[in-house]
């Protein structure tokens, strides 16, 4: 097993510093994003809709499932993502579109967003150019141009940062949520400490997320989560599979209780592999924590490995950004782990090269 404490053999296997550096860089992109994406003009009738439907996909996509449990109580109007070429039937001229491709080339989102101008609905979006950027430029629609400075890798699975704060400014800014924009600032502010010890210079033995990698290195993780971090889960499997080049999973609490802990008898070689990783929260409801503990002890009794991390956020906001670096820096070493660079996503590529064929 490669050392993580090699700083040196990290960076030769990423082949240069640059996604390291993206990573660390996660607080400059919150700040960043969310400063310009808040300084964005709308007309004003964009201020009075009924419905948020969000077209993105991959790393463009889960920052949405992010603000959507995390500001699910706060919420003024439904909010949903989309994320294939069909858009839902109530969409209309008071369904606010947000358009969100990285590239500014995602297919999916392209066709859903001449599907939304055949609707008459309100658009926006969010892209760092392309065809997107042009496609809101032609109409006329607002949208939030990312300058990805602080993602060198060019990857938005790592330079996600960008869509989460992206996002959220606009939607802030258009009085859809029921939260101050200080609070979100604050918890931003908050980040670089809490991930202090995230860093590659950090020793092992002072550093749990190379403790954790280690742990589910050659495993099947699960990564178990609920209400306002669930978003994150699939932020973390997303990152595990593209960076690491690794299965994964996310599974939500209370949802899982219902099915999921009869089927951890069979295959037996299920055991060998598969490892419950629980992300707990001190501010989860009651029921949720006890429904955690009790999860727990059911993996456990079907001889099946669980991690126990407890998240040190002082608030929801806090704990949702601390996991979301979580993710980061857990997929980047499992990268090591498995000596596969992180930057390159071959059969991503291949895919979209034969959908052009």
């Amino acid at each position: 097993m490669i050392d993580l404490d090699d700083v040196k053999k990290i960076i030769e296997l990423q082949s240069g510093n640059l996604v390291i550096k993206s990573i660390d860089n996660l607080p400059q992109q919150l700040k960043q994003s969310l400063k310009e994406s808040y300084e964005v003009e709308f007309p004003e009738d964009y201020k009075k809709i009924s419905s948020v439907v969000v077209c993105g996909m991959g790393g463009s996509r889960f920052p949405s499932y992010i603000i959507k449990e995390l500001f699910k109580e706060q919420f003024t109007v439904p909010y949903l993502f989309n994320d294939d070429y069909d858009l839902p039937g109530f969409i209309d001229h008071n369904t606010l579109i947000i358009l969100s491709s990285y590239s500014g080339t995602t297919e999916e989102v392209l066709v859903c967003g001449e599907k939304a101008v055949e609707k008459g609905a309100k658009i926006c979006g969010l892209t760092a150019g392309g065809d997107l950027k042009l496609f809101l430029e032609k109409n006329k629609f607002p949208y939030y141009l990312i300058n990805p400075v602080y993602n060198p890798s060019g990857q938005p699975r790592i330079g996600f940062g960008y869509f989460f704060g992206g996002q959220l400014g606009m939607v802030l800014k258009l009085g859809l949520i029921r939260e101050d924009k200080e609070k979100v600032e604050q918890a931003i502010n908050s980040l670089s400490l809490l991930i202090k010890n995230f860093k590659i210079d950090v020793k092992k033995n002072n550093n749990s997320i190379k403790q954790l990698a280690e742990k589910i290195y050659q495993k099947y993780p699960y990564y178990i989560v609920s209400e306002f971090l669930t978003g994150v889960g699939n932020s973390i499997a997303n990152q595990t599979n593209e960076t690491a080049k690794s299965i994964s999973a996310f599974r939500i609490i209370p949802e899982l209780n219902h099915h999921l802990m009869e089927g951890l008898k069979y295959p037996d070689k299920l055991k060998e592999i598969l490892t419950f990783v629980f992300f707990f929260s001190k501010l989860y409801s009651p029921k949720i924590q006890k429904r955690f503990s009790i999860t727990k002890e059911i993996v456990e009794k079907n001889s099946i490995q669980t991690i126990w991390y407890e998240l040190e956020g002082k608030n929801k906001i806090e704990q949702t950004l601390e996991l979301m670096a979580i993710g980061s820096y857990l997929s980047m070493y499992l990268s090591v782990l498995y000596e596969q660079d992180p930057k390159v996503i071959p059969y991503v590529d291949y895919f979209k090269e034969r959908l052009k064929e």
